[in-house]
């Protein structure tokens, strides 16, 4: 090995100065190269079939594309970021079908960024860390809402909290603190909590020894700050939609899996993170040590095999929610158990070391494709159901055709429960041929279509049909409204015509 070649291989931290042929276990080709292609081909996927668009997130994107403004949900401004890209598109290209893909990648992006950045900050001090916010990863697949504000708060604090924790020196650390002081009150009512776990986790730099620890208690300073003024504000200032989830049945529904695989899973996430803070942080031989490993290994391996079967569920429309709230306390305990791994001192052993990096990058990847196992069926579920949609649309020979429990019937196989759902009007405008299709109105929105023209496309959205012919037409409807004027007589009145 050359001598360049060797300085690039050895970690600056005594955790990675074992030299092995291909570098550092956790940062060859064959280990974290794999893994992390993996988790980007799996969330690469999910974009690519517009799984962003399953329910809240078809609403953002119809409203986006159809006003050229941002949606802003239930006053949290921050939520805002991901449709940017969509925007500076749309001002280029109004291609619908573009912009679909440009929403999609832009609100899948930020679980992949935010694990690379964790990596680059673990890979040279803690690479071990790694796997904690791989495990939260894995407990996120349950939920299917990829534009939400609670998840996205997660999503942007992890790198904060190993730079925090690792690099509290590094100038980076420092600015992207600031950065989420006025953030996270802005994405979503309960960040309170994250805030204060910030701020908590940027005291603990406050100590001697510690260089530039006053610019840390400023920091910590406002992020406990920050952090009160959400509390404040959400306990005055929630809306109706944010009451309504304070009953104590809409809120357990709110919080948690609607299948027992899916809550054993996070339940083996909680063990798993548990077992590695608590045994990780030293390095040595002995029965312990070993049992340890063993335990951990056939833990990550049977976390795979749960991913299999809630997999299955899923293909057959089962435990398909737009979130279950509980990874919100999930991924803060995993965040909590990295930041106390990290201050624990760790002993080098030389004979151990080798052993223990192999299996870190043995249970990254085993993590990976975890991921990767449930967003392809994620992705296989979304495009089956979005393709069925297309297909009820196309062959129905109305100009409105009549969403409801029982129709289209195309709809009603179990295996199209993750698309036949309140935003399924919506997404048969998005999802569609290039062929003239007819609305899918819920209720009696056709004969409120035929009366007046408006397609009441959900109880809260009304919106004309020419407008929505211009915007995601043609439409079979606007057609037939086009000819009925031509003809100088009304379509609710179709006895003019004979």
């Amino acid at each position: 090995m050359s001598r360049s070649r060797s300085a690039l291989a050895e970690p600056t931290n005594s955790l990675c100065r074992q030299r092995w042929p291909g570098g550092c276990a956790l940062s060859s080709p064959h280990a974290l190269g794999l893994g992390l292609i993996l988790i980007a081909c799996a969330y690469g996927l999910m974009a690519i079939v517009g799984l962003p668009l399953f329910g809240d997130g078809a609403y953002y994107f119809f409203m986006l594309v159809l006003n050229g403004a941002p949606e802003v949900p239930n006053l949290r401004v921050a939520g805002i970021i991901p449709q940017l890209p969509v925007l500076l598109v749309g001002w280029l290209n109004d291609d619908v079908r573009l912009l679909r893909h440009v929403f999609a990648f832009a609100y899948m992006a930020p679980p992949v960024l935010s694990l690379l950045v964790c990596w680059v900050v673990v890979r040279r001090r803690r690479p071990a860390l790694i796997l904690l916010p791989t495990l939260f990863l894995v407990a996120d697949q349950v939920n299917f809402s990829a534009v939400s504000e609670l998840l996205m708060s997660l999503y942007v604090a992890w790198p904060l909290v190993l730079m925090a924790v690792l690099a509290p020196e590094r100038r980076a650390a420092w600015i992207y603190a600031a950065l989420l002081v006025p953030l996270l009150p802005l994405l979503h009512p309960l960040t309170f909590a994250l805030s204060g776990l910030l701020g908590v986790v940027a005291w603990l730099n406050i100590r001697p020894g510690i260089q530039f620890a006053r610019i840390w208690v400023w920091l910590a300073l406002a992020l406990l700050v920050s952090g009160v003024l959400r509390l404040l504000w959400t306990l005055v200032g929630a809306n109706a939609y944010e009451r309504s989830h304070s009953d104590p049945g809409s809120a357990i529904g709110y919080l948690l899996t609607d299948t027992l695989s899916q809550g054993v899973l996070l339940t083996l996430v909680v063990c798993l993170a548990l077992l590695l803070s608590l045994n990780w942080g030293v390095v040595g031989r002995g029965r312990g040590v070993a049992l340890l490993e063993r335990l951990l290994f056939c833990g990550f391996v049977l976390l795979a095999l749960l991913g299999i079967l809630v997999a299955g569920e899923i293909v057959l429309g089962k435990g398909v929610k737009l979130k279950a709230a509980v990874t919100y306390p999930i991924g803060m305990l995993l965040m909590a158990l990295a930041a106390a791994m990290a201050r624990r001192p760790v002993l080098v052993s030389s004979a151990s070391t080798e052993r223990r990096f192999s299996q870190i990058a043995r249970l990254f990847l085993i993590g990976s494709l975890t991921i990767l196992i449930l967003a392809c069926a994620k992705s296989i579920a979304w495009w089956t159901a979005t393709h069925g949609l297309m297909n009820a649309t196309a062959s129905s020979e109305e100009g409105c055709v009549r969403f409801g429990p029982e129709d289209p019937y195309a709809l009603q196989w179990p295996w199209m429960a993750i698309i036949d759902n309140w935003a399924a009007p919506i997404n048969a405008l998005v999802f569609r041929g290039p062929w003239p299709i007819p609305l899918l109105l819920p209720g009696d929105g056709c004969r409120v279509l035929a009366e007046t023209g408006q397609a009441q496309l959900t109880s809260w959205i009304q919106r004309p049909a020419d407008r929505l012919d211009v915007r995601f037409g043609p439409l079979r409807a606007a057609d037939a409204q086009e000819h009925h004027r031509a003809l100088g007589s009304s379509p609710s009145d179709p006895g003019q015509n004979q």
